[in-house]
Protein backbone atom coordinates (compact mmCIF):
# COMPACT_ATOMS: atom_id res chain seq x y z
CA UNK A 1 0.00 0.00 0.00
CA UNK A 2 3.10 2.06 -0.47
CA UNK A 3 4.33 1.79 2.72
CA UNK A 4 7.97 0.77 3.72
CA UNK A 5 9.98 -0.20 6.87
CA UNK A 6 12.68 1.29 8.30
CA UNK A 7 13.82 -1.71 10.49
CA UNK A 8 16.15 -1.14 13.70
CA UNK A 9 17.63 -4.17 15.00
CA UNK A 10 19.88 -4.75 18.58
CA UNK A 11 21.29 -7.79 18.99
CA UNK A 12 21.43 -9.09 22.83
CA UNK A 13 25.23 -8.86 23.45
CA UNK A 14 26.84 -10.32 27.18
CA UNK A 15 28.44 -6.42 26.38
CA UNK A 16 25.05 -5.35 26.21
CA UNK A 17 24.01 -7.42 28.33
CA UNK A 18 26.81 -6.29 31.22
CA UNK A 19 25.78 -2.46 30.03
CA UNK A 20 22.26 -2.64 30.65
CA UNK A 21 22.99 -4.42 34.47
CA UNK A 22 24.70 -1.07 35.87
CA UNK A 23 22.27 0.69 35.01
CA UNK A 24 23.10 2.30 31.31
CA UNK A 25 20.26 1.77 28.83
CA UNK A 26 20.95 0.23 25.28
CA UNK A 27 20.96 3.21 23.41
CA UNK A 28 23.48 5.24 25.73
CA UNK A 29 25.99 3.02 24.46
CA UNK A 30 25.52 3.09 20.63
CA UNK A 31 29.62 2.46 20.04
CA UNK A 32 29.68 -0.66 21.84
CA UNK A 33 26.31 -1.99 20.20
CA UNK A 34 27.92 -0.66 16.54
CA UNK A 35 30.10 -2.93 17.14
CA UNK A 36 27.77 -5.78 17.72
CA UNK A 37 25.92 -4.96 14.39
CA UNK A 38 23.49 -2.93 15.27
CA UNK A 39 21.86 -1.18 12.79
CA UNK A 40 20.10 1.84 13.16
CA UNK A 41 17.16 3.37 11.78
CA UNK A 42 18.97 6.06 9.71
CA UNK A 43 21.11 3.22 7.39
CA UNK A 44 18.14 1.54 7.34
CA UNK A 45 16.69 3.95 5.54
CA UNK A 46 19.89 5.00 3.29
CA UNK A 47 19.76 1.76 2.06
CA UNK A 48 16.53 1.93 0.76
CA UNK A 49 17.40 5.72 -0.54
CA UNK A 50 20.24 4.26 -2.24
CA UNK A 51 17.96 1.36 -4.03
CA UNK A 52 15.42 4.06 -5.14
CA UNK A 53 12.71 2.47 -2.66
CA UNK A 54 12.04 5.89 -0.34
CA UNK A 55 13.74 9.56 -0.18
CA UNK A 56 15.75 11.56 1.97
CA UNK A 57 12.77 13.57 3.16
CA UNK A 58 11.13 10.49 4.44
CA UNK A 59 13.78 8.99 6.02
CA UNK A 60 14.59 11.99 7.76
CA UNK A 61 10.82 12.19 9.12
CA UNK A 62 11.06 8.79 10.27
CA UNK A 63 14.22 8.36 11.89
CA UNK A 64 15.48 10.65 14.33
CA UNK A 65 19.06 11.82 15.10
CA UNK A 66 21.57 9.19 16.56
CA UNK A 67 22.54 10.61 20.30
CA UNK A 68 24.45 9.07 22.41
Amino acid sequence: MGRTGLIELLVMTDALRALIARGRRPHGAPLPAARDGLRSLRVSGAEKIAKGVTTVDEVLKAAPPFVS
